[in-house]
């Protein structure tokens, strides 16, 4: 026996799609009452009308888009990307903006299906698949084009009386609620999604703007008589949160070869520019500082590591993650995970000693020249923490070994990402091991997280919360400095006064531009110079005339 498909008018499908999205906000619902906790006093009446308010917003939209044939499209994909959102809301507390999609863009596939646990599946099927399919199989009775725009009009009409009136009753309460609460608005599906889109499209447009050159003069000052020749490796980290540090103060030394070192520059106060790596890293090696941070702009001009290319610098980028988001772009680079080699990688993600393959190799290709080679490591990417770590490095148990962090204890979470950092202690350290015996050059080491972590504090996990309303675990990053000898002995600056610096100032991912840039001998009075000598770390240290 045949069952007949359900038949729906227009208003009514998209009605129901409304309410469907309505009752998927589990994330937003939750949050209003962990922020604003319903007690019956008269401030907290407003919260009840939330649903109602959610409903009328999405249905307004719902409407406009049940048209013929498009809304097929259209409506069945944001039921499918509403549930794949709406899990990262609820069980990891993921506010879903332009840089999340910025992320989700550029992922590998090793990255995709670190995500994609069994729970995940699950439930897109169920409140995501599922749902999509039942709405494809409803046969929408459309009216004559009068009536369905007068039905369709009255439906807009209704959503827009009922804000209006939950407005005009309780707006105070309604504004008071999200002034204190920024960005809860990104926990609302499906117009978190669109609103990342449409801000993804407009930032897509922007980067129309004609190609900028800077520094177009840069130029190295002459080194000193018998000074060696400079290579700074700069390694970006990944996940990096300075409150698991062990050189900051930890209760525990997850970074013990580090500390056993009396040569290391700990920065212990360090803010980075985003909470994800897309914004991060092109933002750290961009001439604008956090306050003025433009995407499009800064992938439309010269970045930091193509101006010490101009100066005659070697330069290569080596990446072990996701890619260098457009900071490489222009210079010599690799994706080493290409290399697919077996005792580092597996499932298409590989450990960061692979970093370490060719390393004096790529030092030697400068030849005579100073040289930057830049490390781009996986760190502490979550959420398969347990996987960035070999066997010997798992140290604090029990582990959470799985993707689904959310049903782990918060000890076994907290225990295998510190079992990261101490992976990451041994790469840093392997790294400043393998320049020591390098003594036919002057060598430095900078290591910077490109932002931090949480750890489910207030029930968030992972990055990427907007930056205006992100936790402190998201953004207080470990910064280190090494130098050799070599470098030392020339006699640039005072190392003490660096050292009371580090542990006695406040620094973001803004001094490492013109820091570097001084580093590595650039003539900063050239005309055209963008070093800025307030952002320069080293500057108040610098020995007169030098």
């Amino acid at each position: 026996m045949k069952i007949p498909a359900p038949r729906l008018t227009s208003t009514t499908l998209a009605a129901f799609a409304a309410l469907f999205f309505t009752l998927l906000n589990y994330a937003f619902f939750a949050e209003a009452l962990r922020a604003h906790p319903f007690r019956g006093e008269s401030g907290d009446w407003f919260l009840l009308t939330l649903p109602f308010f959610i409903f009328f917003f999405i249905n307004i939209f719902a409407q406009l888009l049940a048209l013929p044939f498009l809304h097929r499209v259209i409506m069945p994909a944001l039921i499918v990307i509403g549930a794949a959102i709406s899990w990262s809301s609820i069980f990891l507390k993921v506010y879903f903006s332009r840089e999340i999609l910025n992320n989700v863009l550029q992922a590998t596939s090793a990255e995709t299906l670190r995500v994609l646990s069994p729970s995940y599946v699950i439930w897109v099927v169920v409140f995501g698949i599922a749902p999509a399919l039942l709405y494809l199989l409803v046969k929408v009775q459309w009216r004559s084009l009068g009536r369905e725009l007068g039905w369709r009009m009255a439906w807009i009409a209704v959503s827009a009386l009922g804000m209006a009136g939950i407005a005009w009753g309780f707006y105070q309460d309604y504004a008071s609620f999200f002034r204190n609460n920024h960005g809860i608005m990104k926990l609302v599906v499906p117009s978190n999604f669109v609103g990342a889109a449409l801000s993804k499209a407009r930032m897509a447009w922007r980067a129309r703007i004609p190609y900028t050159r800077l520094d177009v003069n840069a130029r190295q000052l002459p080194p000193a008589p018998g000074a060696k020749r400079r290579v700074a490796v700069i390694i970006v980290g990944e996940t990096a949160r300075a409150q698991n540090w062990g050189l900051n103060g930890y209760a525990r030394q997850t970074t013990p070869r580090l500390a056993a070192r009396s040569d290391i520059i700990n920065f212990t106060q360090v803010s980075s520019c985003g909470t994800d790596t897309a914004t991060s890293v092109p933002c750290m090696f961009s001439v604008m500082d956090r306050a003025h941070y433009d995407e499009a702009h800064a992938e439309m001009q010269d970045n930091l590591m193509d101006i010490f290319q101009h100066a005659g610098i070697y330069v290569y980028w080596v990446d072990n993650n996701t890619g260098c988001k457009g900071v490489c772009n222009r210079i010599p680079n690799e994706l080493i995970t290409h290399r697919n080699l077996p005792e580092y990688c597996q499932g298409g993600e590989c450990m960061d000693d692979i970093l370490l393959t060719d390393f004096d190799k790529l030092i030697d290709s400068a030849q005579e020249k100073d040289a930057v080679l830049v490390l781009h490591t996986i760190g502490s990417h979550g959420p398969a923490y347990y996987a960035r770590y070999t066997p010997e490095y798992r140290q604090f148990t029990p582990t959470c070994d799985t993707n689904e962090i959310h049903r782990c204890t918060n000890e076994e979470l907290v225990n295998t990402y510190d079992n990261t950092l101490l992976y990451t202690d041994k790469f840093i350290a392997d790294v400043i091991g393998r320049l020591e015996k390098r003594t036919d050059m002057a060598s430095m080491v900078f290591y910077a997280s490109d932002h931090g972590e949480s750890l489910g504090e207030n029930g968030i996990y992972l990055h990427g919360t907007p930056r205006s309303i992100a936790p402190k675990e998201q953004t207080r990053i470990p910064m280190i400095f090494w130098f050799s000898p070599a470098w030392l002995q020339e006699g640039d600056f005072d190392m003490q006064c660096l050292r009371q610096r580090a542990q006695s100032g406040s620094y973001s991912q803004d001094n490492f531009y013109s820091t570097l840039y001084a580093l590595m001998r650039l003539d900063t009075q050239a005309p055209g110079s963008t070093w800025q000598q307030a952002l320069d770390i080293i500057q108040p240290c610098r020995r007169a005339g030098r």
